[in-house]
């Protein structure tokens, strides 16, 4: 499959106009990992991000004394390595694969200057970012609840 038809079939790039697919394969590049490589460790200087084609990468923070906890896994469709989206210059998580990973990276300067150059795809795409994030917050969450011995009832919450 070629890169631009594995990044129109993502969940994430669903529904953007062809034009922008142009513009994002020449900010990008397929990068393929063996099982068990790292893409980047928690702290480096935040530089690419990461749509998952195909794979599973698990996202763990780490500590010196306590070593690296996984928080969660994400898999194809997904998005790594957000920080240079929001002009943080260090990443938060140590990524690595947990199986033979197919990925999409984007140069975040350059993928953040087109996000202001058009705006209506701009918009579009950080409000997805935001969707991300806000999804991973939750996940967190409920990962050091269970990480401090806790649980939490299972109750299907509506959406404000």
């Amino acid at each position: 499959m070629q890169p631009v038809e594995a990044l129109r079939q993502t969940e994430f790039f669903q529904d953007f106009d062809d034009r922008h697919f142009d513009k994002l394969m020449e900010i990008s590049r397929l990068v393929e990992y063996p099982a068990r490589a790292t893409l980047f460790h928690q702290y480096d200087v935040a530089k690419d991000v990461f749509v998952v084609v195909s794979g599973k990468v698990s996202l763990a923070t780490c500590s010196g004394q306590l070593g690296c906890r996984q928080m969660m896994e994400v898999g194809p469709g997904e998005l790594l390595g957000w920080s240079p989206l929001l002009a943080r210059p260090r990443l938060s998580d140590t990524a690595s694969t947990l199986t033979p990973v197919t990925a999409m990276a984007f140069d975040g300067q350059q993928l953040l200057a087109y996000c202001a150059e058009d705006t209506t795809f701009g918009f579009e795409f950080m409000r997805r970012v935001a969707e991300v994030l806000a999804q991973r917050l939750s996940a967190t969450r409920l990962r050091l609840l269970e990480m401090s011995g806790m649980r939490l009832p299972e109750v299907q919450v509506e959406s404000d």
